[in-house]
């Protein structure tokens, strides 16, 4: 479902298996925040790697006291789960030193006030 302005329209080409999901993903970090320089540092440095992942939509990076994150706009489970593998778990292991938590979570309604647009997600029924 899709709208412009107040209108609201439904979206048939989206079918269960192709529904977004958003993973929110978090991590203990040292007690020490990083400075500006060593955000814009870390970013420069990961970021564009996240381009090329198929299925990933958006990927925000998060912060807070003690902890670190991503939240994670994918296209379909299926790509998600093809991305959080054993690997990437080991990687954010020896990275961090510590096991990530991942929630998971479906996306049956966007509202974005950037394009001015409500999309409902949700199959025919």
């Amino acid at each position: 479902m899709k709208s412009d302005g107040d209108e609201v329209h439904d979206d048939p080409s989206r079918d269960e298996g192709s529904r977004p999901v958003i993973t929110l993903v978090r991590f203990r970090v040292g007690t020490a925040p990083l400075s500006a320089e060593e955000q814009r540092t870390l970013f420069e440095r990961t970021a564009p790697r996240y381009r090329s992942i198929p299925g990933l939509r958006r990927k925000w990076f998060l912060s807070a006291p003690g902890l670190g994150g991503g939240l994670y706009e994918w296209r379909s489970r299926a790509a998600a789960l093809a991305w959080f593998d054993g690997a990437w778990f080991e990687r954010m292991r020896s990275t961090y030193g510590a096991d990530p938590e991942l929630e998971w979570f479906d996306a049956p309604c966007v509202v974005d006030n950037e394009r001015g647009a409500i999309e409902l997600r949700i199959a025919p029924g």
